[in-house]
Order: C-alpha cells, then structure tokens, then sequence
C-alpha cells in the first residue's frame, strides 16, 4: 500500500511542478501581449493568445486542487474528502473541453488560412475567438453541471488521489466518450493541417515567382506554429484522454492510476505551447529576447513585422 501513496505524492509533485512552469511560462507570454503593442494588433494571435490566457487562469485555479492533495498526504493510506476534490477539481472538468473547443479553433482557423485566404483576411478574427470561447466555456460549465448532479459529494474513496475516483460511474463514461469525440475530431483536423502544410511547402518550392514565395514564406510563419501546438494537443491531450476514457468504459480498475494524467496532459501542453509561442514566432521571439535581454517594455522598436496569416 505503501507503494500506492507514494505514486500520488510523485505525481502529486510533478503535478504542481508543471503547475508552476505553465504559470510562468504563459504569464509571461501574457507580459509580452501587454508590453507589445504589435502583438496585441496581430488579430491572427488572437486564439493563440486566448488558449495561453486559459491555461494560465487553469494553473492558478487548479493549485489549490494539487496542494490539498499534496498537503493530505498519508504514507500508510489516503483518505480524501470527495466534496473537498470534486469542488476543487471542477476547473479541471471545465479546462479540458474548453482546451478542446479552443485547439479544434486553432485547426480551422488555419484551415481556412490556407485553403481560403481571401475570406480569412476578410473575416472577423475576435468574433470567432468570442464565440470560440463562448462554446468552449458552455460545453465545459456543462461538464461541471452533469458532474455535480451525477456525483455523490458523500462518497469515500480510500487509497485514491486522483478526480476520476470520485466521480459517478455514468458521468465519467459520458465525459470519456465525449472527449474522445472532440479528441478524434483534432486529430482529422490535424491530419488536414499537416497535409495542406506540405502542399504550401511544396507549392513554394515549385513556383518561380518571387511574391507567391514571399507570400507563402510568410503564412507559413502562423501554419507550423499552429500546427506545433496542434501536435503537442493531439500528444498531451488526446492520448490520455484516450486512455483513460477505454479503461473507464471497460470498467478497469487501472484508471485509478491513470487519472492523473488528463491533468498532467493538460499542464505539459501548456508548459510546451508557451515555449512554442518564443521559439516559433519571430515577433514574440523578439520580444521575449528584447525582454529579457534589455530589460525593458519597449520592445516594438526595431522590429519587423512579419506576416501570420
């Protein structure tokens, strides 16, 4: 049993270790957002910078969810209040499909980049992050209404810390299900991505004319940071959520293992998206270099702007 609870406290640990580097790390690509005012104007960041403002309101919310864990830690055995981890794990139940609505935005946004830019340069960028968020935030208050319905708040689950435990039976295969649906439908869309990004490439390597090489030099700077962060979704996000939502459905005990991993996709596709954010993007590069570097909130002197659409 022994061995049980020290598996909680080292995920428990890395849990609030990724906690601490995704607040950093998309705190401070929010300072950038803030201090720049070229990124700020750059309305094809705009659902970049709405999934790093979620993630980085998710970290702070779900801390207190990892310190109560971490604080009621038992070497011989656990015991947690299940009223005290499904209130505290409610941002959890409502970040992973709203993580899910607003990375399926990414993807069709850069569809339509690519495959239509005369209607995406004409298109209204913070309508679609609004109502990108509006859905999101829905489905995922949703989530936490069903959860709460379904879920006795009274139950005792010995020996477990993770939220899957203390969740009603029924709820938790509708929550599978309905993850591994949207998970799946990333995963088409990314394939899309993936495919329309090597006909760009080769279509640019092919073509003689100098302005449509520039023009698709450009887009491409905002396609494969999209597509990074598609990726790091499809690793982070659809993979355990496809684990744990098959060993749920089939009833296997070893889900009280693998819950934790929804939350651990979650925060290390947030660590890895902020760093994606400095390394894939010359503007925010720039800043980021200018930032740290110089010390200082003017950083949009000197700086070439470059084309994201």
């Amino acid at each position: 049993m022994a061995s049980n609870t020290l598996y909680y406290l080292f995920v428990d640990i890395l849990l609030l270790t990724l906690q601490l580097l995704s607040a950093v790390g998309n705190g401070f690509i929010i300072c950038l957002f803030l201090a720049s005012k070229r990124l700020r104007q750059n309305q094809c960041l705009r659902l970049l910078l709405l999934l790093c403002f979620t993630d980085w309101v998710f970290v702070i919310l779900t801390l207190p969810y990892t310190i109560y864990f971490i604080a009621n830690w038992n070497e011989v055995s656990l015991h947690y209040d299940s009223q005290m981890v499904i209130s505290l794990g409610a941002p959890i139940t409502l970040h992973y499909k709203l993580n899910l609505i607003i990375t399926n935005a990414i993807a069709i946004d850069r569809l339509q980049a690519m495959c239509k830019p005369t209607y995406y340069r004409m298109k209204n960028h913070m309508r679609f992050v609004w109502l990108t968020l509006l859905l999101g935030l829905a489905m995922g208050f949703i989530d936490v209404v069903l959860m709460f319905v379904f879920t006795e708040l009274d139950n005792e689950i010995p020996n477990c810390a993770a939220l899957l435990c203390f969740l009603n039976k029924r709820f938790r295969g509708y929550w599978g299900i309905s993850n591994i649906i949207l998970n799946s439908v990333l995963l088409i869309l990314t394939i899309c991505v993936a495919y329309e990004l090597k006909h760009q490439r080769n279509k640019s390597q092919h073509s003689q004319m100098y302005n449509v090489k520039s023009q698709l030099k450009e887009n491409g700077t905002g396609d494969k940071l999209s597509f990074a962060i598609l990726l790091t979704s499809v690793i982070f996000l659809l993979m355990p959520s496809n684990i744990v939502g098959v060993t749920t459905l089939i009833q296997s005990k070893m889900f009280i293992y693998f819950g934790p991993f929804y939350f651990a996709g979650m925060l290390f596709a947030g660590v890895l998206n902020s760093i994606i954010y400095m390394t894939l993007h010359a503007e925010v590069r720039h800043a980021a270099k200018t930032l740290i570097t110089k010390r200082t909130f003017k950083i949009d002197s000197g700086l070439t702007v470059v084309s994201t659409s």
